[in-house]
Formats: structure tokens, C-alpha cells, sequence
């Protein structure tokens, strides 16, 4: 019986090096980490919601302290209460600040984990042809494609690689230390692979474009 080849090592021959099989399992789970976190993080719309709920609930307490009268409380009790209504002011005021910094704007949802998914192939790519693909490379959108739905990511759209242009693009443009952090990861376990290998004799795979 045939045994089942696993996505991560068609993703490795189609990036340009079979050797990668393990990094780029490995590192799916960054992919599969920011989807869960992102599950997590309220939508603005409920952000919103929350803000004027508070903001409302603010403007009650402090209405129904200044029913109050100081005549009616304890000398002990005045501070207290002064400082009550000035909190009460406060919260009303960083409601508002922070509503005035969300937009309304609905805008397109973003599909959380694509831009780690990108990274992760464009130095994989990197490391096995000698230089990042370009945004508009078929075969980098189709890695990019193939290495989505082996992580276990839902279906985008038609599955059409195209779609992956812009996220490369973007992902081609980012700085950031988690970029650094794949290209190490890449680098060092390709490499360890590569020891293991001529250890046990096994020739090395040439870098192609």
C-alpha cells in the first residue's frame, strides 16, 4: 500500500526544495496561532456597542449622583462622593475619545493567518531559489494556495491563486520581526536537514530559480 504523501512535502517540491517539508509544518502553526487569536478579538461594531453602553451607564451614575445633596451625607462622605462624579465625567470622556479613534467604516473583512502564510513561503522560496518571487508569480500564488489549505485554512474565495497577489505584495513589503523570525527558523532547520542527510550520504538539492 501506497502511503499518502503529506501537503506540507508538495508544498516543499513546489517552493523548489523537498528538504523544507519539516520546517514548513513546523511553522503552521504561527499560521494556525493568529487564526485562534483572532477569534478572540471583538469585532469593531461590538467595540462600539460596548463604548456607548458604558458611556450611558456612566451618565446615570452620574446623574443619580448629583440627586444627592451634601446636606444629606456624612462630612466624611463628601470626598467620596466628589470623586465618584469626577470618575463618572472621566469614563464618559474616554468613551468618547475612543469611539472618535474606531471607524464607522465596516471595510473588507481580512482573513487572519494570510500574510504569515505568504511570509513563510517567500523565504522558503528565498532560501531554496536564491531570491524571493514577485507578487505576481503563478507559482508562488499557488504555493501560497497550497500551503493555506495544508495548515487547514478555509477555502478563499474560488481557490484561485490569483487571489493570493495582493497578500504577497503586502507580505513582500513587511519588515517586521516575525519575518526574521521564519528566515531563521528556515534557515537553521533546512540546514540541520541538509547535515542529517549528507551524514547519511545523501547528495545535496541545487538551488534553481
Amino acid at each position: 500500500m501506497v502511503e499518502a504523501q503529506s501537503p506540507f512535502a508538495t508544498v516543499a517540491r513546489k517552493i523548489g526544495n523537498p528538504r523544507l517539508e519539516k520546517v514548513l509544518a513546523q511553522l503552521a502553526a504561527n499560521i494556525a496561532m493568529e487564526a485562534q487569536s483572532a477569534e478572540r478579538i471583538p469585532k469593531r461594531s461590538e467595540v462600539r456597542d460596548n463604548l456607548k453602553l458604558l458611556k450611558g451607564e456612566a451618565r446615570r451614575f452620574e446623574k443619580a449622583l448629583s440627586k444627592i445633596s451634601l446636606l444629606d451625607i456624612s462630612f466624611s462622605a463628601i470626598e467620596c462622593l466628589r470623586v465618584a462624579r469626577k470618575t463618572a465625567r472621566d469614563v464618559s470622556e474616554v468613551c468618547d475619545k475612543t469611539l472618535s479613534n474606531i471607524s464607522v467604516k465596516r471595510g473588507a473583512p481580512k482573513r487572519p493567518g494570510r500574510i504569515t502564510c505568504a511570509l513563510i513561503v517567500i523565504e522558503a522560496w528565498d532560501f531554496a531559489r536564491g531570491g524571493p518571487p514577485g507578487a505576481n508569480n503563478p507559482k508562488a500564488q499557488k504555493a501560497c494556495e497550497d500551503y493555506w489549505r495544508a495548515y487547514g485554512g478555509p477555502p478563499i474565495g474560488k481557490e484561485e491563486p490569483g487571489n493570493w497577489r495582493k497578500t504577497l505584495k503586502d507580505a513582500l513589503a513587511d519588515r517586521s520581526a516575525l519575518r526574521r523570525y521564519i528566515r531563521d527558523e528556515i534557515r537553521f532547520e533546512a540546514e540541520r536537514r541538509s547535515s542529517e542527510l549528507s551524514a547519511m550520504g545523501v547528495g545535496g538539492v541545487r538551488k534553481r530559480r
